[in-house]
């Protein structure tokens, strides 16, 4: 092959989000990428399957909707979800992520991404109650 793993990974990554049209779009595409990262012959439990597809949805949405169209990508998605730190003590605190659904949801409440934020957030907060 003599090809550079870092160059075809930084590829991958820059790939955009130019053939998506609509949240139907949005969803094939999620569904898409779980089904293609899950283990061949594994099947995880459905609650985590739904928060996965439920952020991927929302972080899609917002990119596609909201962000510029250089950052329409992958790479963009991964750097949101690197910033998605949690912590465990400290209910109240908010990562730069949450901050940005926050502001989006004031904008819009009823904008794809911030509904479907919504919805996974309700979800890990019924994690972490029990």
């Amino acid at each position: 092959m003599g090809e550079n793993p870092e160059t075809i990974s930084k590829g991958y990554l820059s790939l955009s989000f130019a053939y998506i049209h609509s949240e139907k779009d949005i969803l094939k595409l999620v569904t898409c990428l779980i089904a293609n990262t899950t283990g061949s012959g594994q099947k995880g439990d459905e609650f985590w399957t739904n928060a996965e597809k439920l952020l991927y949805m929302a972080l899609i949405g917002y990119i596609h909707y909201e962000a510029p169209e250089e950052e329409q990508n992958f790479g963009t998605m991964l750097e949101m979800l690197n910033s998605m730190e949690v912590r465990e003590d400290d209910e109240e605190f908010k990562n730069p992520v949450d901050c940005l659904f926050d502001e989006l949801k004031a904008k819009d409440p009823e904008h794809f991404a911030a509904r479907q934020y919504a919805k996974y957030k309700l979800a890990a907060g019924d994690v972490c109650s029990k």
